[in-house]
Formats: C-alpha cells, sequence, structure tokens
C-alpha cells in the first residue's frame, strides 16, 4: 500500500493592510517607548506599561513629571487603528481565493 502525500498547502499573499496595521502598531509602541522614557530612562517599564493603552491613573502623572517636551504626548489611538488594520487584513487575506 503506498501512502498518499498530503498536498502542499496554498501560500496566500498577504493583504495590504496587514503589513500596514504591524507598520502602525511598530511606530505607536516605538512612539510609546521613547516618549515615556524621558522619565528616568528605561526604569520602571513595568509601571509605565500600562500606559501603553492609556487607561492607567499613572500616565497622567508620568506626562505631569515629563512636561513640555519635543515629543507629542503618546495616544494610543495609533496602537488601536493598527491592531484594526491587522484584523482587516488577516480577515482580507484569510477570504482571498486562491
Amino acid at each position: 500500500m503506498t501512502a498518499m502525500a498530503e498536498p502542499a498547502p496554498i501560500a496566500r499573499k498577504l493583504h495590504p493592510l496587514l503589513p500596514a496595521g504591524l507598520a502602525l502598531m511598530g511606530c505607536a509602541v516605538v512612539w510609546w517607548l521613547s516618549y515615556y522614557s524621558q522619565w528616568q530612562g528605561f526604569a520602571h517599564l513595568d509601571v509605565k506599561f500600562a500606559c501603553l493603552n492609556g487607561e492607567a491613573m499613572e500616565c497622567d502623572n508620568f506626562q505631569d513629571l515629563i512636561g513640555p517636551t519635543v515629543l507629542p504626548v503618546y495616544s494610543p489611538l495609533a496602537l488601536y487603528a493598527g491592531i484594526g488594520l491587522t484584523l482587516v487584513g488577516l480577515y482580507l487575506t484569510r477570504r482571498q481565493k486562491v
């Protein structure tokens, strides 16, 4: 008896929204890291990590401690937009006909 070989999986072409969303999420993380590292560098990243989505009460305290700066105040909207684009890109990539 001969074993049937499994067909090779067909590679789908990524929808352009997927890498765009991932890039936007990466830019948001770099923006967050560069903004909040202005106060005591990379120390206390565990506390500052809560500011990635902007919901922690400490974020306002950190922003007051940082004060005026060249960088704009971090906003999680870029992160949320990147997550949305990535999810839509994944859906559209999965939905493509091969």
